[in-house]
């Protein structure tokens, strides 16, 4: 997925350079498109879970991070999967699954939305890590 995601970006970069070098400025003021500025993927590394649940406060600061970006990416993107036609679910899915990966791995879990899980499923429910979870911002149970 992450070759199509840099062979779109390079498709992208070319495609403005060409039209930049037209050379009709008339005609290129109005068929210009600004495209958005996208940011270099980051590796998201194989996640494997440690030997012991027990997290830092700033691991737990990072999960909140992440924890925040995905329920706005998730609002960003719910819109979208609902109105794509059968045939595109999987494309946008997939696309909607990397962007998840890439939002945690950009927030600092390097695991990537694995990572975040293994917090959500183990971590959080580790009573050690009631502390370091509430001075993240939770209310833990």
């Amino acid at each position: 997925m992450s070759k199509k995601i840099l062979a779109i970006s390079l498709l992208a970069i070319v495609s403005f350079f060409v039209s930049c070098s037209d050379k009709q400025p008339e005609a290129k003021a109005a068929s210009q498109v600004v495209l958005p500025q996208s940011q270099p993927i980051v590796p998201v590394l194989p996640f494997t879970a440690p030997a012991k649940s027990v997290i830092t406060v700033e691991k737990a600061l990072i999960y909140a991070k992440a924890s925040n970006g995905l329920v706005e990416l998730g609002a960003k993107w719910s819109e979208r999967i609902d109105n794509s036609k059968d045939y595109e679910k999987i494309q946008v899915l997939n696309a909607y699954n990397v962007a998840r990966d890439q939002l945690c791995a950009r927030a600092g879990l390097q695991g990537g939305i694995a990572e975040y899980d293994w917090i959500t499923n183990v971590a959080l429910k580790n009573p050690e890590n009631k502390l370091a979870f509430e001075k993240a911002g939770f209310k833990v149970k």
